[in-house]
């Protein structure tokens, strides 16, 4: 949390380059973190069984668990989850992954701060009203001198658990939920302003309510602070609270943590925080300083003001999608099939029609037949074009019935073609998982003013990326990148005179890659 109104402009996410200065020396900067893996072991499988209408009571220790993870994390990584820094990438990989292996479909945004990669980590539940959305979220990011447990481990750690929660309950609201983590708020709100403001207008319009989460855990806490934004918001957390007979007290913060993100495109926003900690943004601030009390109490309220808004759907009927297998692999130009069950969880059959989201570029999709009764299968035909480009997805696949509307996701792998073909220079090397490889050969090129091109193809099934450094008299700075979630990458960047380099990461997966760039 910024504890004071913002005195810079958080919506220019730009790059601040040096001056040139010596040529520069050809050591590389250290790799990011390769991912972690968890579960949360008592996660429902999507699609499966019905509604709980009322919010669980989630154990202390299921959060506190959480806040423990992200203390490890920043003792494995120089004592903080900063901007930029491998415990942050860190964090963001637990969050994410912890996400996946509860049925939810995430993504990892990216963006550039003050020359290094940010992360923003959202996660949606297939199910509910995808015009109306009731998000939660809280920052990720730690400032430097600290493990950052309470600001904002503790805010992170809350929204965590009720989204697993969520998935435990095999929750089917009526609105939309989705769940984000935000980085660089310790440098002014940049990763949820850079969320809000690429949303675009039309997809801002479906929130229906935002909800912020900052300093929630700090042990000696007895009494909580309930965003006054809005009556209706603050009124469920208070109503919770008041059932605890716990005291609240009214609170804003406008500019100084991420719901003003929101608020400032008129979004509704809300939550809860307090921000009476002796140990604000200093080493102090670790696994210490959070308690069990106030854990189990802020994330039992969110739960509570979370269930309340996005609503239980009251549908007499329902059904459940789901597909087998879950995942495949697609050549260029070939096909691959999946089957696409459903079955009626709630009351009488219901007609469901497929459609399918999500599919990469040059990959079409046919279901066989495109309409069933619930309790019966179709088939999911996914094709590549003869040109498709290679990629790691995951395809959305929605049946919409009569009364309700679900969803499953399906891995899809294309072993596609590439486009690096006729550039200036051609370089290559092997990478395993969690590797980089500086090119041309370890070293730099010089390079005059003008439009940098660059085209990646690494091995099919991995996910390789691309970025474009700078020498800035002081060290190399990231200038452009290319990080889709497969292992071919095209990039440009259209750039003044200076020392160049490429930077090539394996962020999943091994094998021979070729990098073919052209210098103005």
């Amino acid at each position: 949390m910024r504890r004071r109104p913002l005195s810079i402009l958080v919506g220019a996410l730009t790059l601040s380059v040096g001056l040139l200065g010596a040529a520069p020396a050809t050591a590389d900067t250290a790799a990011p973190t390769a991912a972690l893996h968890s579960a949360h072991t008592t996660a429902a499988a999507p699609g499966s069984a019905a509604t709980t209408a009322d919010p669980p009571h989630i154990p202390a220790a299921d959060a506190m668990a959480h806040l423990e993870k992200f203390q490890d994390i920043a003792d494995a990584h120089g004592g903080n989850r900063a901007h930029g820094t491998p415990g942050y990438r860190a964090s963001a990989d637990y969050v994410r992954s912890t996400l996946d292996a509860a049925g939810f479909d995430t993504t990892l945004q990216s963006f550039t701060y003050r020359g290094a990669t940010g992360y923003n980590v959202i996660a949606e539940w297939p199910h509910g009203d995808p015009d109306q959305v009731v998000m939660a979220g809280a920052h990720l990011d730690s400032v430097t001198r600290g493990p950052g447990i309470n600001d904002n481990g503790s805010g992170s750690a809350a929204v965590l658990e009720v989204a697993l929660e969520v998935s435990s309950a095999d929750l089917r609201p009526e609105k939309r939920l989705r769940f984000g983590w935000w980085g660089a708020e310790e440098l002014g709100l940049v990763g949820s302003q850079h969320y809000a403001q690429n949303l675009g207008s039309g997809q801002r319009a479906k929130i229906d309510a935002y909800l912020n989460f900052d300093m929630v855990g700090q042990k000696d806490v007895r009494r909580w602070g309930v965003y006054s934004h809005d009556a209706t918001i603050s009124g469920l957390f208070k109503e919770y609270f008041a059932d605890q007979s716990i005291p609240t007290f009214d609170i804003r913060w406008d500019g100084s943590s991420d719901h003003s993100s929101f608020s400032r495109y008129g979004i509704t926003v809300g939550g809860i925080g307090n921000s009476d900690d002796p140990c604000y943004h200093s080493g102090c601030d670790d696994l210490s300083n959070v308690g069990a009390y106030a854990m189990g109490q802020s994330t039992n309220a969110i739960a509570h003001t979370v269930w309340a808004l996005a609503g239980t759907d009251n549908a007499a009927n329902d059904f459940s999608v789901s597909v087998s297998p879950s995942s495949g692999t697609l050549e260029a130009g070939e096909s691959v099939t999946t089957t696409v069950s459903t079955a009626t969880t709630r009351g009488d059959a219901q007609t469901v029609r497929f459609s399918a989201q999500g599919l990469p570029s040059g990959v079409s999709a046919r279901f066989d037949p495109v309409s069933v009764t619930s309790g019966e299968s179709s088939t999911l035909t996914l094709t590549a074009d003869a040109g498709a480009p290679s990629s790691n997805t995951s395809v959305t696949v929605t049946g919409e019935g009569t009364e309700t509307t679900n969803s499953a996701a399906y891995a899809l792998t294309v072993n596609g073609t590439s486009s690096c073909d006729g550039l200036e220079h051609t370089v290559s090397g092997s990478l395993r998982g969690g590797g980089s490889d500086v090119q041309p050969g370890g070293s730099w090129f010089q390079s005059g003013a003008g439009a940098h091109r660059a085209c990646l193809d690494g091995p099919d099934g991995a996910d390789f990326d691309l970025y474009l450094q700078k020498w800035g008299g002081a060290g190399w700075s990231e200038v452009a990148r290319a990080t889709s979630s497969g292992p071919d990458e095209e990039l440009s960047y259209d750039g003044t005179a200076g020392y160049y380099r490429y930077r090539v990461h394996a962020y999943s997966g091994s094998g021979d890659y070729t990098l073919g760039y052209t210098t103005p």
